[in-house]
């Protein structure tokens, strides 16, 4: 199965408006059935592809894209799909202003709010790991670091990871702002499920979580081995994740502001590395905008 279909495959879609309308309302995502506050039924209008209450103590109007990613959009919908493709396909901004012919501003602005949306999806469960009998790998990586004291200065970020070692690879990731015992155990809590068997180094953040919490912990000395030669504990897995995520964030990005809204978007890309577009369709159809 592709991760994404083909342009060909969405080109309709993606070019044309009223095949993309249709689209988002075969897709549940657009509803033309809608409740007025009065209690009434609303009626459709599609001329003004929106919603007219028929009772004349009431006379409300209500745009179909109301609650919705299209409100107030100042992109028509085919545009919109047609550069969330250009970003699932991870196409730099530059390809996009070319390719689709908008400003740097929109598409850095319209970039933005699909990592906003994808962020806004997840559910709780995908923060939390681990569980009874599971080995969870967990470590910090700084991100934004000047390396050899060259270039501009870039505001580090500490970022607590932990994966799975299991056939999903599962994993938590959020920024922290120290390194601190009490800041460590506290996500920790927060994203290890209780019975998980914990694996880290040596820091001295990590060494209460068998005493305060319960959790099965083996270590690795990195000084010394990148195995433990007892226990066979390592953390290759979540350091070939950082490998993997420094990899998909540029380096441009790796400042505090946002810098979580990309993190989850990775979260997000490997929970539906199989199925991107429609695990972006499922985001506009699940994520509910208020005013």
């Amino acid at each position: 199965m592709r991760a994404l279909p083909t342009f060909d495959d969405l080109k309709g879609i993606l070019l044309d408006d009223s095949a993309c309308f249709d689209f988002l309302v075969e897709q549940q995502v657009l509803s033309l059935q809608r409740h007025c506050v009065c209690g009434r039924v609303l009626s459709y209008k599609p001329e003004r592809r929106g919603f007219r209450c028929s009772s004349r103590m009431c006379r409300k109007e209500t745009s179909i894209f109301v609650g919705t990613f299209f409100h107030r959009s100042v992109l028509s919908l085919s545009k919109i799909m047609h550069l969330a493709y250009i970003w699932l396909c991870k196409g730099p901004v530059t390809f996009a202003i070319t390719y689709a012919g908008h400003s740097s501003e929109t598409v850095c602005a319209y970039y933005s709010y699909f990592r906003q949306l994808v962020s806004d999806s997840l559910d709780q469960e995908d923060y939390q790991i681990g569980g009874p009998g599971i080995v969870v790998e967990l470590d910090e990586s700084k991100f934004g670091k000047r390396k050899q004291h060259r270039g501009h200065h870039v505001e580090g970020v500490w970022v607590l990871g932990g994966v799975e070692r299991t056939r999903e690879r599962k994993l938590f990731m959020v920024t922290v702002a120290d390194r601190s015992a009490e800041t460590l155990e506290l996500e920790i809590l927060r994203h290890v499920l209780p019975g998980s068997i914990v694996v880290t180094d040596l820091w001295k953040g990590y060494s209460q979580l068998w005493a305060k919490f319960g959790f099965d912990h083996l270590t690795v000395n990195h000084s010394e081995n990148f195995v433990d030669p007892e226990t066979l504990a390592c953390t290759n897995t979540i350091e070939g994740t950082w490998a993997g995520v420094k990899i998909a964030i540029p380096r441009r990005n790796r400042v505090r502001k946002d810098f979580e809204e990309h993190l989850f978007e990775y979260i997000w890309r490997r929970k539906n590395g199989l199925a991107l577009w429609e695990g972006f369709v499922q985001a506009l159809r699940d994520v509910v905008y208020t005013e």
